[in-house]
């Protein structure tokens, strides 16, 4: 297992979750953006609404 605290694209580069991981982390937060609690790979964890609100390129993109 990677590290525990490596960013999504950290744990993309070291395979640790998949391209699908991240596309169904993308489909959670567009059908409910209050997301908290998104599970993936093995034993990963992503706060989706904290992960948006706290990454401007991705807030901005969200708004528009």
């Amino acid at each position: 297992m990677a590290d525990s605290n490596a960013t999504t694209g950290e744990l993309y580069k070291a395979k640790a979750i998949l391209e699908a991981d991240v596309v169904a982390a993308v489909d959670a937060f567009m059908a409910d953006p209050t997301t908290t609690a998104f599970l993936f790979g093995e034993g990963y964890r992503l706060d989706l609404a904290e992960a948006v609100s706290s990454h401007e390129w991705a807030k901005v993109t969200v708004a528009n």
